[in-house]
């Protein structure tokens, strides 16, 4: 569960848009009691100092493609022979594990739109997870079984960040059809990686505010 020394870190500063090109990769070098010690972090090939106290989005992967996430927070810097970041060292019951092909799930109400040749509107979501999301459809828009649907998903970060992610799924569920209170479950089959971790982003930000309370 733990990251260990030489492990490489991706960090997502949640002040930065969720793009691919903010993506910070440091390796640590030390673990302290309560932080972590990493290499300067690097984006687009050069080092950078992320500002004191910045939140940070990061994850570290296994070799049998299994994540880990956690937030963290820049606690300063310590300016040896070789220059370290130190971050704050997350508690076991802030870590997250994401599987290759199983993604958290959480209750979420965000807007989305969804489209097909036969319909176009807008809805909002009962959960969401990186593989899919389900939704309640009050105007019966006679969606079937395994049909292909198109759609975007509008995701706002505690940072104040929002983002529109584009998605192709197909429909695994339908219940209740003909009751005009359809609830639709849609698997994601098509969608980008980067557009799929800002999903996965927002869940973790989610579960994060529901241990919180």
């Amino acid at each position: 569960m733990y990251p260990k020394t030489n492990d490489m870190l991706f960090m997502q500063p949640v002040s930065m848009e969720a793009t691919p090109e903010n993506e910070h990769r440091s390796r640590i070098s030390e673990i302290e009691e309560n932080s972590l010690l990493t290499e300067l972090p690097i984006r687009g090939g050069r080092m950078s100092r992320l500002r004191l106290g910045e939140e940070l989005s990061v994850y570290h992967m296994t070799e049998d493609g299994v994540k880990y996430y956690f937030t963290a927070h820049v606690l300063g810097y310590q300016d040896d022979s070789v220059p370290l970041m130190r971050i704050s060292k997350p508690m076991p019951e802030d870590i997250s594990k994401v599987q290759r092909r199983h993604y958290l799930r959480v209750p979420a109400q965000v807007e989305i739109a969804v489209q097909a040749p036969d319909f176009h509107f807008t809805a909002m979501t009962s959960d969401l997870s990186g593989g899919g999301l389900s939704f309640t459809d009050t105007l019966d828009h006679s969606i079937q079984m395994n049909q292909q649907v198109d759609g975007w998903i509008l995701l706002a970060y505690k940072s104040g960040n929002v983002d529109h992610v584009s998605f192709g799924g197909e429909v695994t569920r339908v219940k209740e059809p003909g009751t005009g209170r359809n609830t639709i479950s849609v698997q994601f089959t098509r969608m980008v990686d980067t557009e799929r971790q800002k999903v996965i982003r927002y869940c973790f930000e989610r579960q994060l505010d529901f241990r919180n309370r």
